[in-house]
């Protein structure tokens, strides 16, 4: 037997594109505007030479002292949204609490 064919009534036809295929990369001006948006990011901090030899307990510290201060604002962003985020969901807790009882859904 041979398959049969799917019909489509007129108004539920699959569209076919018409025209050709949108044309892959970027244009000129958005290499240029990408160019620019590069330039103005600012360069990695690079930590300096100390006076301590690379290996010695003074350079540890100023390199690991370097880096906490780095990291330290994103600690503490992120404690902050924990705490906040934390606090949220015990205070809707909470408020559910107080309905279900004053409802009478929990008998205290």
């Amino acid at each position: 037997m041979a398959k049969l064919q799917k019909r489509f009534r007129p108004d539920q036809r699959p569209k076919q594109s018409k025209g050709t295929a949108p044309r892959r990369g970027l244009t000129a001006a958005e290499e240029q505007a990408a160019a620019q948006f590069e330039a103005s990011l600012a360069a990695p901090t690079v930590i300096t030479a100390t006076a301590a030899p690379i290996g010695s307990r003074a350079a540890a510290t100023k390199r690991l002292s370097a880096e906490i201060a780095e990291e330290l604002p994103v600690v503490r962003r992120d404690l902050r949204r924990i705490g906040l985020t934390y606090g949220a969901l015990l205070a809707l807790l909470g408020a559910i609490w107080v309905v279900a009882t004053n409802v009478g859904i929990i008998h205290s």
